[in-house]
């Protein structure tokens, strides 16, 4: 019986030391912008192209939305796709907010191009 226990009880420790190497490697690749090694592919959402990935104790999401948003998060497996919203959200306000600035810029030049053309027209009648 005793035995039995240190044979368990190794093989515990043994798990829980490679779940911490796993989750290093996997945590500086995940900073670097990279997929991780150890993880399988768990699950693929609907919006683009995110996957999420399951490790020894964490959970990796590979955020490739619609909008844009492209980021990596590691946390433990209770971490979800709908924790990250207020952020994707944050993301894509900012997104539109810098497209309706270019966009309202891009105007404002074609009508300064259009107001030059037609004064050198109205300067040729003029003449």
């Amino acid at each position: 019986m005793k035995k039995l226990l240190k044979v368990v009880g190794l093989i515990l420790v043994i798990l829980i030391i490679l779940g911490i190497i796993f989750f290093i490697i996997d945590y500086s690749r995940v900073k670097n912008n990279e997929t991780p090694l150890f993880c399988i592919l768990k699950d693929e959402a609907n919006d683009g192209g995110t996957k999420i990935y399951l490790g020894l104790g964490y959970k990796v999401i590979d955020f490739h939305t619609l909008a844009g948003y492209d980021d990596i998060k590691i946390g433990s497996w209770f971490m979800d796709y709908n924790d990250f919203e207020e952020e994707m959200k944050e993301y894509e306000k900012d997104v539109n907010y810098t497209s309706d600035k270019k966009e309202r810029h891009s105007k404002s030049q074609k009508n300064q191009k259009n107001q030059k053309s037609s004064n050198k027209a109205t300067n040729c009648d003029n003449r």
